[in-house]
């Protein structure tokens, strides 16, 4: 089955049936005639944003130089970054943490100066510019890109969507069931929504760029971005009669 969410392209939905059982054993009767049914909604899209975590990081014998260069570098990545989206909206950045290094000499780890540590997360919403952006970013001193996430700017209203379409599976399952079982189909009684299933986070590339602290230039890099499933499962109860 296919079916298009208006505001996103290229999205394919597909529903699965789960099982579904009719209760009719004795006991309480709270328990008799009702049907319980799973249904589940899946929709596929293809991403429209991706996240990038990028770290500054340097070590040097004074710590009031280590913090000194890390903030420099975090300087010039911000004015990058803020040509490519809303500061206020799409940047978020860790204070600058600084600690003493240690680096295993030998048999022992021995004290060679002070790190200092920032951390900048940024949504970037035009995939298109990716390449351009990840060049500039390697013409700085960043220590790495640590993570690439890429996600859909909807997730939240495609998730809801999801919802529906795992209710009218279930509502689908328990009207041929109880056909199957020549019984009438009731009232919902019951209808739970866990979560369970959802993906709303999107998917890491599982890409680390590591750039010691120097600033290679050149041409940025190209991630073919994957497809996104978003998944919920619901229960659901009908009274049967």
């Amino acid at each position: 089955m296919v079916k298009h969410f208006k505001s996103i392209p290229l999205l394919v939905i597909s529903i699965f049936a789960v099982t579904a059982f009719v209760n009719c054993s004795s006991g309480n009767s709270e328990n008799q005639n009702r049907i319980r049914v799973g249904g589940e909604g899946k929709i596929r899209v293809m991403p429209d944003q991706v996240t990038l975590t990028i770290n500054a990081s340097f070590s040097k014998p004074k710590m009031v130089d280590a913090v000194r260069e890390t903030q420099a570098t975090v300087d010039t990545v911000m004015r990058i970054l803020e040509s490519f989206g809303n500061k206020d909206q799409d940047i978020k950045t860790s204070s600058i943490s600084a600690n003493k290094d240690y680096q295993y000499v030998g048999s022992t780890y021995k004290f060679v100066g002070f790190e200092a540590q920032q951390t900048i997360d940024f949504v970037l919403h035009d995939l298109n510019k990716f390449t351009e952006l990840t060049a500039k970013l390697l013409d700085t001193k960043i220590s790495s890109i640590a993570q690439i996430q890429f996600n859909h700017s909807k997730a939240d209203s495609i998730l809801r969507e999801a919802d529906l379409i795992a209710y009218d599976d279930a509502l689908k399952s328990a009207t041929k069931i109880a056909k199957r079982a020549d019984v009438k189909l009731g009232k919902l009684l019951f209808l739970s929504n866990d979560g369970s299933g959802s993906d709303a986070t999107g998917y890491s590339s599982g890409e680390r760029i590591d750039t010691y602290n120097k600033g290679f230039g050149g041409q940025g890099f190209k991630i073919a971005p994957e497809v996104i499933e978003f998944k919920r499962t619901i229960t659901t109860e009908f009274g049967i009669k």
